[in-house]
């Protein structure tokens, strides 16, 4: 019975169902002619012996067309290889090399690139064996070759030809396939775009009302002309775009690598707006917000606007740098001629709200007895 099964696995499905049939009717045939018995038999067999060897003829066609399509495929992927857009390196990681392609004799033919593998091939090592334990054979590392900045790409496999150490302990050895992409440009275009974002900022003269009120009605026009000069040319300097809002008041828009230059320079603008002559013993000063995070130039502009609250309460004539989730300040406190008053109060309590807006957590701490200030 099992060889039955056998010699019927051989053929085709389709091939199958039409022996059952023929002998169904081969059978009903002899049921009604008994003289037709022994030449159904004859002939059946012939058709099992001519279906048997059609379908192995047909195999062996077949598994010849695989033979010939696997030589082709694997004839492709060599010429795949050799022929890579890619510098491509098989090497082991003791500094073996075993292969490398055209483009890689090309790409780093002006460099010692025999040091760079060394440190490479360490680090690689280094890797494997501390996430030994995890099956995924790929290798993704960034090099640094000749000012140039590649990503490595690729796989690895555990080689059998380990060397021994002290006859006792074999040191893994691993076979990698290497390919090192030029991400150079890539990386310039992303500075380049990482450098143009844009920044929004809120610029306020401080104690505007008070300050007005100490300067006789001559000298208001030309103190405020010397204020927003300054302020414009200091714009003028990194390119920046400046609005006048209100009139003490003014938007600032700048890119990425003006802010990081006005950092440096520990905005600048604020000692020069300090050394304007003003009379009785009137200081002007500014109080400058900047924020370059946020989803949109609106959310940017919330952030400074928040910002310039917080400079506000901490005394003005200084500036405030909103990134990375955190405020940076610059500048410090000048002799204080404020009173406290509402307006600051105000502010104080504006500034408040909306870092708690944008906390995640509050904490409340009281005093250890608790006062009706601290609750």
């Amino acid at each position: 019975m099992a060889n039955n099964n056998k010699f019927f696995d051989n053929f085709i499905s389709k091939t199958k169902v039409y022996l059952v049939i023929i002998a169904i009717l081969f059978f009903l045939l002899c049921i009604f002619k008994p003289v037709c018995i022994i030449p159904s038999i004859i002939v059946y067999i012939v058709i099992l012996i001519y279906t048997f060897w059609t379908n192995n003829k047909r195999k062996a066609e077949l598994s010849e067309h695989i033979k010939e399509l696997n030589f082709n495929v694997d004839k492709v992927s060599k010429r795949s290889l050799i022929n890579s857009p890619f510098p491509l390196l098989i090497t082991e990681t003791n500094g073996n090399i075993i292969w490398k392609n055209t483009k890689f004799v090309q790409e780093f033919s002006n460099c010692d690139i025999n040091k760079y593998l060394t440190n490479l091939l360490k680090d690689i090592k280094l890797e494997i064996e501390n996430n030994e334990k995890i099956k995924d054979n790929k290798i993704v590392t960034n090099i640094v070759i000749d000012k140039k900045k590649y990503k490595v790409i690729g796989e690895y496999i555990r080689n059998k030809n380990n060397i021994k150490l002290n006859d006792k302990k074999q040191e893994k050895e691993y076979m990698a396939t290497l390919y090192f992409l030029d991400e150079t440009e890539k990386e310039k275009l992303s500075e380049k775009l990482e450098k143009s974002r844009v920044c929004i900022g809120v610029i306020k003269i401080d104690n505007y009302e008070e300050t007005m009120q100490r300067i006789d009605g001559e000298d208001k026009s030309q103190i405020l002309a010397k204020i927003e000069k300054n302020i414009y040319d200091w714009a003028n300097e990194f390119k920046g775009v400046i609005i006048k809002s209100e009139r003490d008041t003014f938007i600032l828009v700048c890119e990425q690598k003006d802010l990081e230059k006005l950092k440096e320079e520990k905005f600048s603008i604020l000692d020069t707006i300090k050394g304007i002559n003003m009379p009785e013993k009137v200081q002007a000063t500014l109080s400058i917000s900047i924020s370059s995070e946020g989803e949109n130039n609106y959310q940017k502009f919330k952030n400074a606007l928040a910002g310039i609250d917080i400079a506000l309460g901490r005394g003005g004539d200084q500036a405030v740098v909103r990134e990375n989730e955190k405020y940076v300040f610059f500048g410090g406190r000048t002799e204080d001629i404020e009173k406290r008053t509402k307006v600051k109060a105000r502010m104080i309590s504006q500034a408040l709200e909306e870092v708690m807006i944008d906390s995640d957590k509050i904490f409340i701490m009281g005093h250890a007895n608790g006062d009706i200030d601290s609750m």
